[in-house]
C-alpha cells in the first residue's frame, strides 16, 4: 500500500479579508506550508503581464502544474470574474483551477460541465492521472457554483464522469454546498472524508471545501488547516492506495 497527502485550497485572487479589507499574501508560500504532495487550488489568479499564481507554487516547489481558466477576471477595483473564458477587453487575467503535483503526471483531462443560466463562468473537471510511486491515481480538481446559481444540475455529469469506484480515484474542491449535499450526489462508492468547517477563514462556519473518495482509497487522517490568508480554509486528508 502507498500513502500521500492531498490538499484542496480556494486562494481566492491571493487576497484575504483583514478589517474589512482585502489584504494579498504569497499563495506559493501559503501551498508550501500546506506540507501536501497533490494540492488542488480554486481561484487561482493568472494576471496577462506576470506568472499566474498555481505556475508561481510549482515553480517554488519543483512540482509539474495543470490548470483550466474558469473566467477573464480583473483586481480592480477588487477581485471579480467579469466574463468567460478569453474574452476580449475584459480583465486583466485569468481566474480558475489547477492541480499541482510531486507526483509524475501521466495524463489530464478536461471535462466542461453545462453552462447555468445564472452562473458567468465555465465550470469543468480537470482529471489527472497520477503514478504516486508506481501506483495509479486519479486526482479530479473543481470548483463547483452555487446551489442558487443551479448546481446540482452537475449532479449527473459528475456521477458519469468519476472512475468507477474500484480505481483510486479522490475528488477535491470548493463545492460550494454542505457535506451532506454532496453525499446525496455522489455515485455509489464514493464517500466524504473529513470534518470540520472552511469558511470563512478568520471564524469558519461552514464546510464547502471537500475531499471525496472512491472505496479503494482509505482515509488516515484529515484536517483542515489554519488561516493561510485567503477567505478559505484549505482541507487536507493522507489516504492510502493499492
Amino acid at each position: 500500500m502507498t500513502e500521500v497527502t492531498l490538499a484542496t485550497f480556494n486562494v481566492h485572487w491571493g487576497r484575504g479579508p483583514v478589517r474589512g479589507g482585502l489584504v494579498p499574501f504569497d499563495v506559493p508560500t501559503a501551498c508550501a506550508n500546506l506540507d501536501a504532495e497533490v494540492i488542488v487550488l480554486q481561484e487561482s489568479w493568472a494576471p496577462d503581464d506576470a506568472p499566474s499564481q498555481h505556475d508561481a507554487a510549482a515553480a517554488l516547489l519543483g512540482w509539474s502544474v495543470v490548470a483550466a481558466s474558469l473566467g477573464r477576471s480583473t483586481l480592480h477595483p477588487q477581485p471579480a470574474v467579469i466574463g468567460p473564458p478569453g474574452s476580449v477587453g475584459v480583465g486583466e487575467g485569468e481566474w480558475g483551477v489547477a492541480v499541482l503535483s510531486r507526483f509524475p503526471i501521466l495524463r489530464y483531462r478536461q471535462i466542461d460541465l453545462p453552462p447555468l443560466r445564472l452562473d458567468k463562468v465555465r465550470r469543468v473537471l480537470l482529471l489527472v492521472d497520477l503514478d504516486v510511486d508506481g501506483s495509479p491515481l486519479t486526482v479530479i480538481g473543481t470548483h463547483f457554483s452555487h446551489l442558487e446559481f443551479g448546481s446540482v444540475a452537475h449532479a449527473g455529469p459528475l456521477r458519469r464522469s468519476l472512475p468507477a469506484s474500484d480505481q483510486a480515484a479522490v475528488l477535491l474542491g470548493d463545492m460550494n454546498m454542505w457535506g451532506w449535499c454532496l453525499s446525496a450526489i455522489a455515485p455509489p462508492g464514493w464517500t466524504r472524508i473529513g470534518s470540520g468547517n472552511t469558511w470563512p477563514a478568520h471564524r469558519p462556519i461552514s464546510r464547502i471545501d471537500h475531499l471525496l473518495c472512491s472505496e479503494a482509497v482509505t482515509e488516515v487522517w484529515s484536517d483542515v488547516s489554519a488561516d493561510l490568508g485567503s477567505d478559505h480554509r484549505a482541507v487536507r486528508a493522507r489516504i492510502r492506495i493499492p
